[in-house]
């Protein structure tokens, strides 16, 4: 019952139906004045004018990309007033003073625990200037001397998962988007007792907009129960703000500080295809060995205090002897990514902005939504344009319409520019990933759309020749293999005009 009302309130205090709300109050009050008042109509009408104005004005002058600033300006000019309402409640991306506040002197206290014992920018050649950007923005830098396993599937990742977990001796740290209950979590739970009984430090963090309608509410209280210490990130409340758009969308494991694993796989029976739901469910994951661990451990232990109002013993986490593997050759860079001001800059975005400029022969990548900004699609674009193979792959089975209806809409203009776009025929693309040459990849939670880019909590890694990219680029083909290519003639003239409108309102979504 408590699922049901919650999902009736996520539904009536979402954007759309309170766009909906507000837009009919308008509607409202127009007639009102129009038939009831007709005399301060004009006054009502001059007030809405000098409001619309003064909000157009201040949406222009931020410092946010003209695709976030369009749709608000619609709005507000077709709802002076209460669409005024809605950009304060909705519009600002960025968290809580109080948050931001607790998040900078966790990371204050942590920042000990970031010194670079020595600097990669000769080993990383034109790379160097991607790992100095991440440093800026919170990343520990690169870690060289690191063992990293490619995982091409779910199944894959799940077994070996499995087996790490039941070799902790020391603690385990999860924070997953979504735990969905099945064989995947009940296996995982099962081992995750054991270690408890063991004496481990245990703990579990996952978002509960992420898993509404999967668990129940008082999930967490039940893993307290059993020891297991756990939360739900930003717990929904029933009432308007904009709080809810940041959302905890990383897919996190850190086993002792010395095994870590990051990817596109959350823990639901999907996610191992035991759930065929979509068809084939296309993942992908990597599994850290190394000091690079830390980074993983750092972004977790930030996630898990800020939210319980603790401190950590830091020392007992981050003070661990990581394995160290002489013989593996490439880099590493863990990074993290979230909304304003705690995290200052695009992150995530401009990584891949980066990534993009230095490719001189292949960029190839996969996302479940391609709903980038301007930028991003003008930056892919260039690099087609300029002789690089440029390859995308999407789903072919969606699992959202209208943000699949959107993903569609952006294949015209870069099929124009001599991108190659594919769609995964088996079932759902979810991994996300980008090769650059047979140099560099990046992998890790974000999406190529604005709820990645801007509003949630991410993570991701950049690995600069690791053995694991060859593995990367042999996964690539096998998906290119049994992906159909898109020809830029796909679209029908109706549905190029109703995604269209999605589009331009995309950013708000």
């Amino acid at each position: 019952m408590r699922i049901k009302l919650l999902k009736i309130f996520k539904m009536l205090f979402s954007k759309i139906a309170l766009s909906f709300l507000l837009l009919s109050l308008q509607v409202a009050a127009m007639v009102f004045f129009a038939y009831k008042a007709a005399d301060s109509f004009i006054w009502f009408q001059t007030a809405s004018i000098i409001l619309s104005v003064i909000l157009v004005l201040i949406i222009i002058n931020k410092s946010e990309p003209a695709e976030y600033k369009v749709p608000w300006i619609i709005l507000i000019m077709l709802l002076p007033i209460f669409g005024g309402l809605l950009y304060v409640l909705f519009a600002n991306p960025t968290i809580p003073v109080r948050t931001h506040r607790r998040l900078s002197e966790i990371s204050a206290e942590l920042s000990r625990y970031s010194v670079r014992e020595e600097s990669l920018s000769e080993y990383l050649g034109n790379f160097s200037n991607i790992e100095e950007y991440l440093i800026s923005n919170g990343s520990d830098g690169g870690r060289l001397h690191n063992r990293i396993t490619y995982f091409p599937i779910g199944q894959k990742f799940f077994e070996d998962f499995k087996k790490e977990l039941k070799a902790a001796k020391k603690f385990i740290f999860l924070e997953y988007f979504i735990i969905d209950p099945g064989v995947m979590w009940d296996e995982t739970h099962a081992i995750l007792l054991e270690k408890v009984k063991e004496g481990l430090d245990v703990r579990v963090i996952y978002d509960e907009m992420g898993t509404l309608g999967k668990l129940r509410s008082n999930f967490y209280k039940t893993l307290d129960a059993e020891g297991i210490k756990c939360i739900k990130f930003n717990p929904f409340i029933p009432i308007v703000s904009g709080i809810y758009n940041n959302r905890d969308h990383r897919k996190i494991a850190v086993i002792d500080g010395k095994v870590g694993y990051t990817g596109g796989l959350n823990i639901g029976d999907e996610y191992i295809n035991l759930n065929k739901r979509l068809g084939t469910w296309k993942d992908n994951a990597i599994k850290i060995e190394g000091d690079a661990v830390d980074g993983f451990c750092k972004m977790f232990l930030t996630a898990f205090d800020q939210q319980t109002k603790t401190n950590s013993d830091y020392d007992e986490f981050l003070e661990q002897e990581a394995p160290v593997f002489p013989d593996e050759p490439g880099a590493i860079i863990p990074f993290g990514d979230g909304p304003r001001p705690f995290y200052a800059e695009r992150i995530g975005e401009n990584n891949f902005l980066s990534l993009i400029s230095l490719a001189k022969k292949r960029i190839w990548i996969t996302t479940p939504y391609l709903i980038p900004d301007f930028t991003l699609i003008n930056a892919l674009r260039i690099a087609a344009m300029s002789g690089v193979e440029v390859k995308i792959v999407t789903p072919h089975i969606p699992d959202k319409l209208i943000v699949f209806g959107i993903t569609k809409s952006n294949y015209e203009y870069l099929l124009d520019a001599g991108v190659e776009i594919y769609e995964y025929t088996p079932g759902f693309m979810h991994a996300k990933m980008m090769i650059i040459d047979d140099e560099a990849a990046f992998i890790g939670t974000i999406n190529l759309d604005y709820r990645s880019l801007v509003h949630h909590y991410e993570d991701g890694a950049v690995l600069y020749r690791t053995p694991c990219i060859k593995d990367m680029q042999e996964d690539y083909r096998q998906i290119i293999e049994s992906s159909m290519p898109i020809a830029n003639d796909y679209h029908l003239i109706l549905s190029k005009l109703i995604t269209a409108v999605f589009r331009v309102f995309s950013p708000m979504l």
